[in-house]
């Protein structure tokens, strides 16, 4: 008589066991492999340097990650030069997909002109030949104020400004190396083209002179 199949291990009606990382779990994917999903879905990237789990996970099995990815309408880029991997959404012609992953429209009004200033800047910086990128708070400060030239709450519009780059550290766009001082990271030249920052310049009516061509 077989023994029985422990609550911890299933069975594919046509593969091998599998083990189950959670009560009613039906994924078929290795742990490290889901890592890699759920932040690239959550995400939108992960960075060899700073998601390793994740990083490893995807590079266990790119294959099967690009087709769980697909599944949910997704599209798998990887530069393993620069130790980077997106997802990208689905186009369709008929624009019928409903729930898209965010993009650069996602942002609030200064969060969106901060990340303009932050590409463009990688772009001009990498184009000239310089792998990293640095820009200091002052600059930032003084690109987000063009926003608040009329405002009359000038405390409010520091807090406003402090949040976006505190945003923008969260979310990983910049990483932070002593006072006042920060690292443009590379995600921002491969997550938003520069299509989407010529827009987002062009809805809150700043000049266009700094973008550079790709």
């Amino acid at each position: 008589m077989c023994k029985e199949v422990s609550n911890s291990v299933a069975r594919e009606a046509d593969g091998p066991l599998r083990e189950e990382l959670f009560p009613e779990d039906t994924g078929t994917c290795p742990l490290g492999v889901r890592h890699a999903i759920a932040a690239l879905i959550k995400r939108r990237y992960i960075s060899a340097d700073e998601d390793k789990v994740a990083w490893e996970g995807l590079m266990s099995n790119p294959a099967l990650v690009r087709s769980r990815l697909a599944d949910a309408l997704l599209l798998l880029r990887i530069n393993t030069q620069i130790g980077i991997a997106l997802a990208q959404q689905v186009e369709f012609e008929d624009d019928t997909i409903p729930y898209k992953i965010k993009s650069i429209n996602y942002f609030n009004n200064i969060q969106s002109v901060l990340m303009c200033q932050l590409v463009t800047k990688y772009f001009a910086t990498t184009a000239a030949g310089q792998s990293l990128v640095w820009i200091e708070e002052e600059e930032m400060y003084e690109y987000m104020t063009r926003l608040f030239e009329d405002a009359p709450d000038v405390a409010a519009s520091q807090t406003a400004m402090k949040n976006a780059i505190s945003s923008m550290v969260r979310n990983r766009y910049l990483k932070e190396f002593g006072v006042g001082r920060y690292q443009i990271l590379p995600i921002v030249g491969v997550v938003y083209t520069l299509d989407e920052i010529r827009s987002v310049l062009h809805r809150y009516r700043v000049a266009e002179e700094e973008v550079v061509d790709e």
